[in-house]
């Protein structure tokens, strides 16, 4: 078995002697080449290339994200944490350790056990977790920024990230205007924030999981949070339902509206705004077509682990 190790050099979490100790796990179970990425969109290029039978990323979500966008029909895929968050790998039941997760990666592939998964789309580029329109995407753009005039390119910690989101805010007098329309099958709304959910939780913020999209899993299509206009005294909705109660999710709610198992959607904003997909941010579009991809790949599992949560069970295969 031929495996492609494609890996983000300057991802937080990889270091040479990491990188030796994970390829000889792998070497284990296969033929193992080792590829870095040198540029943005690199690993959309070195999963598609001919001469592998399995492509595995190791680094962070934005690299996980290329390489789901990359892979050549019929080659599974593998997932090692290697970012400063890893959503998807801890999606799909691996833990945050990156020789740990290596080691279940070889016994997965060893046993067979893989899964088929559905992602997202948005104007055609997968998404593994979440795609965001409006404040998380400007954020993670002055996280970009920031990211940028680093010497070692790694990214800023999420304490950042959250003093990127304050700035975004304070630019609009700590308020949240509805500046989108939502379409989806059968329902029509404004929208000052929309976050799109693949997986439960949406993303973390150190240990903790932010919990915007509780019932969102691998078994349904996509889940919608869809934020209405957000004045000064409605911002606390924000925090309190991502980490301490989803009520939006349960009971309703007037100002944030959440919608299960979507299959498409369209969003029209009032003037282009800014997109992220699974952390990354991807500029800014006038119009954005959403769009649930079944078995969009075929991916490694833990042993024994029934699969991803929420994507049903069965034996590997």
């Amino acid at each position: 078995m031929r495996l492609r190790l494609i890996v983000n050099p300057v991802a937080t979490g990889v270091t040479a002697p990491l990188l030796d100790q994970v390829a000889a796990v792998l070497g284990q179970v296969g033929e193992v080449e080792v590829v870095r990425t040198e540029r943005p969109g690199h690993g959309v290029e070195l999963a598609g290339a001919a001469g592998a039978d399995v492509v595995v990323a190791m680094g962070g979500d934005g690299t996980a994200n290329e390489i789901v966008n990359g892979v050549s029909d019929g080659v599974v895929t593998g997932f090692l944490p290697a970012g400063a968050t890893s959503v998807f790998v801890r999606h799909l039941g691996f833990p945050n350790r990156p020789l740990r997760a290596a080691r279940m990666l070889a016994a997965a592939i060893a046993a067979r056990s893989t899964r088929q998964v559905g992602l997202g789309r948005l104007d055609g580029r997968r998404f593994t977790f979440s795609a965001g329109l409006g404040i998380d995407a400007e954020a993670m753009r002055l996280v970009d920024e920031a990211r940028a005039l680093r010497r070692d390119r790694t990214r800023p910690g999420d304490l950042q990230v959250v003093m990127a989101a304050l700035r975004v805010l304070r630019s609009d007098r700590y308020s949240l205007p509805a500046r989108m329309t939502v379409r989806t099958p059968g329902r029509t709304l404004r929208c000052s924030y929309l976050a799109v959910a693949n997986g439960h939780p949406y993303t973390y913020f150190g240990r903790y999981g932010i919990r915007a999209a509780p019932l969102a899993g691998f078994r349904t299509a996509l889940d919608l949070v869809v934020a209405d206009e957000l004045r000064r005294r409605d911002l606390w909705r924000l925090p309190v339902y991502a980490l301490v109660w989803p009520r939006h999710a349960t009971r309703g709610d007037t100002r944030v509206a959440y919608l299960h198992d979507v299959p498409e959607a369209v969003v029209e904003p009032d003037l282009p705004v800014a997109v992220q997909l699974d952390g990354e941010y991807l500029g800014r579009v006038e119009r954005a077509e959403i769009r649930y991809e079944p078995a969009a790949i075929t991916t490694y599992v833990p042993v024994g682990s029934g699969g991803p949560p929420g994507s049903g069970t069965g034996s590997g295969r």
